[in-house]
């Protein structure tokens, strides 16, 4: 079962403040208990401090509202009430509040699918969206796909969850658990009492 990150911001931040605060403590003791920091030492308690700072980072926004472009096309738009970023070492990921909306444009910039959903995780570095609660995918064309958890692994411009699916597809409709396929819900395939079911 999957669950809501909105109350892990809080804990992240107290733990940069209390490192920061550490860091604070250490460095008045340092000074406190000697007259003079050589330079080495001066330089060495600079480097401490700046490499704890990079090593977690993060921002937080209201009202977000980003557009990614490639090749001077519009492909994504997201929308969301608050956003939290975080960056680790090696890792980044942007937590996102909703209501999360999400419109979805082809490689020529033509809209293909509106996406909505309570809250939603980003990882840049993958481009992939994890989001989170009533989830619903509608395409120009009247499709629509509606779960609590969806995994868009954008780079393959494939939608996927394990959990119960609803799958609409005028003037049908399917309840099963489980779904793969593309955003514009084209192809896929649903999975259905522990078999695969595809519908074309």
């Amino acid at each position: 079962m999957h669950t809501s990150f909105q109350g892990l911001v809080m804990p992240e931040t107290a733990i940069l403040e209390l490192c920061k605060l550490y860091i604070l403590s250490l460095t008045l003791l340092i000074f406190s208990s000697c007259t003079k920091l050589t330079e080495f030492e001066t330089q060495q308690v600079d480097q401490a401090l700046g490499k704890i700072d990079t090593l977690f980072n993060s921002t937080e926004s209201w009202n977000l509202d980003m557009n990614m472009i490639e090749e001077n096309t519009i492909r994504l738009n997201l929308r969301g009430s608050y956003s939290y970023n975080i960056r680790k070492e090696e890792e980044t990921e942007t937590r996102i509040s909703g209501p999360v909306f999400i419109d979805i444009f082809d490689e020529n910039g033509t809209l293909e699918s509106h996406v909505y959903c309570d809250s939603a995780v980003y990882r840049p570095d993958d481009e992939i969206f994890e989001m989170y609660h009533n989830v619903i995918v509608k395409t120009q064309e009247g499709r629509e796909l509606r779960s609590d958890f969806l995994l868009w692994e954008r780079k393959k411009d494939m939608v996927s969850t394990p959990e119960f699916v609803i799958f609409i597809s005028p003037p049908d409709s399917i309840a099963a658990y489980g779904f793969y396929g593309n955003s514009d819900l084209t192809n896929y395939t649903l999975n259905e009492g522990g078999g695969q079911v595809v519908i074309e």
